[in-house]
């Protein structure tokens, strides 16, 4: 192999290894969100990181930790999430952005519920261990069975 072809394979190599460590992240996220601590969820961001909802945008861990804890008491319910159909869309040297699809499931005292939306992330994999830079998150559905989701 000619220099240059090692040097593309070494570059390609790292751009993989950063896309899985990107959607590995992605997956940690949601495990966390299934047993829910404000301390473990702000532990996947960044010190600068951004968190965007349909409800606020939060910037840093102070404000987000506010954010997840104040969510996670509004809904107690046992929940489930899953990440699916995750693309990666660009790998820039440290920083991999995604978009995922993700469902929810709960169950509370007196209701189910289920929902869905989107994920944007862009996740810095420099580090000892991947953050999120940026999770922008978009809801489509967030009900209760007995409701459901007419059109």
């Amino acid at each position: 192999m000619v220099n240059d072809e090692v040097t593309d394979l070494r570059n390609r190599l790292r751009r993989l290894e950063a896309a899985e460590t990107a959607r590995d992240h992605l997956h940690a996220y949601a495990r966390v969100l299934d047993d829910p601590d404000p301390d473990t969820v702000t532990a996947l961001f960044a010190a600068d990181g951004v968190l965007s909802t349909p409800s606020r945008e939060a910037r840093g861990v102070a404000q987000i930790r506010e954010f997840f804890q104040g969510a996670f008491a509004a809904d107690p319910s046992i929940k489930r999430h899953f990440v699916a159909n995750t693309e990666v869309t660009s790998v820039e040297a440290t920083r991999v952005r995604t978009q995922s699809q993700f469902l929810f499931t709960g169950r509370g005292r007196d209701r189910s519920v289920i929902g869905w939306g989107d994920y944007t992330a862009t996740i810095d994999t420099a580090g000892a261990r991947p953050m999120f830079s940026e999770l922008r998150i978009a809801i489509d559905v967030s009900t209760d069975l007995a409701t459901g989701w007419p059109k």
